[in-house]
């Protein structure tokens, strides 16, 4: 049981964290909403970027405000998120983590039905039911929808689609899948620089960081270790990078490339360097999210 509870979180992690996933402090909301769902939603942000600790703090209110009004989408969001933060960044020895994978995938489908607008949800909702799939054949059917999703919009769902892979071998086609999502989206910001998937923004303060340092890993696993070294040193041009809390991770790997490499490349997947989301980490989604970047 609790060897299938560490394989629901690492497949579930890249639902929360990444390239701008998280809900934007630029969006305007309903003017309709509830002040109950405006503060539950302020406490909501207030402890995903400075508090984790508190993390089971925010859903009594965002309960309360949900029960209040059914139909507010957005509170149905951020309900599934926080359900979906407590199972990523939880104690993976409990059983508990499949009723927060539950209850995410209630209320994040419950969200994709009230804002069908809103494209985003299906790089936080098909990790959670990927998390939960019974078998191989449903697990394909979600990856597609995952790639269908990517497709539309590579910036914001690449991230997904390779965290999704990355504990299978170089070489494969699931693998490499993700290492083409990875690159694509670099591509893509570049044309677009104006994204808000690409940028650091202050719910995810640390965007640029938490994404080019997972970038950093997966060519490096993939034995690239010169374009790894090329991410690595990207992180330190972001401007909010001497106030990331995790800046010493970087600087690690640039301190360690070499051998982090030859680890990846034998044959024993138990002494793989350690990274943000996967081998039992618990802090994925502070990776990007976690600070003011003011």
């Amino acid at each position: 049981m609790s060897q299938r509870i560490e394989i629901l979180a690492v497949l579930l992690v890249a639902a929360l964290t990444g390239w701008g996933l998280a809900v934007s402090a630029d969006e305007a909301t309903s003017g309709d909403r509830s002040p109950q769902a405006r503060a539950a939603e302020e406490e909501f942000f207030a402890v995903f970027n400075g508090e984790p600790r508190r993390r089971e703090g925010p859903l009594r209110n965002l309960m309360i405000a949900w029960l209040g009004d059914r139909q507010d989408g957005r509170t149905a969001l951020l309900l599934g998120l926080n359900h979906l933060w407590l199972a990523a960044e939880g104690d993976r020895t409990n059983p508990r983590l499949v009723e927060h994978l539950l209850l995410s995938e209630r209320f994040l489908s419950q969200a994709q039905e009230l804002l069908p607008e809103d494209e985003r949800i299906a790089s936080w909702l098909l990790p959670v039911r990927l998390a939960l799939a019974e078998d191989v054949g449903e697990r394909e059917s979600l990856m597609d929808e995952l790639m269908a999703a990517y497709r539309q919009d590579p910036n914001f769902h690449s991230f997904s689609v390779a965290l999704q892979s990355f504990s299978d071998r170089p070489g494969t086609q699931p693998f490499e899948r993700g290492l083409a999502a990875l690159r694509s989206a670099t591509g893509g910001c570049n044309d677009d620089p104006g994204d808000v998937s690409c940028l650091n923004r202050p719910r995810w303060p640390h965007n640029q960081e938490g994404y080019l340092t997972f970038f950093a890993d997966y060519e490096l696993k993939a034995g690239h270790p010169q374009r790894a070294r090329e991410l690595l040193l990207a992180t330190r041009s972001a401007e909010s990078f001497s106030r990331w809390p995790f800046r010493d991770e970087a600087e690690d790997r640039l301190e360690n490339l070499e051998l982090y490499a030859e680890l990846f490349a034998n044959d024993d997947p138990g002494d793989d360097p350690p990274t943000f989301f996967t081998g039992g980490s618990r802090i994925g989604c502070q990776v990007c999210h976690l600070g003011a970047s003011d």
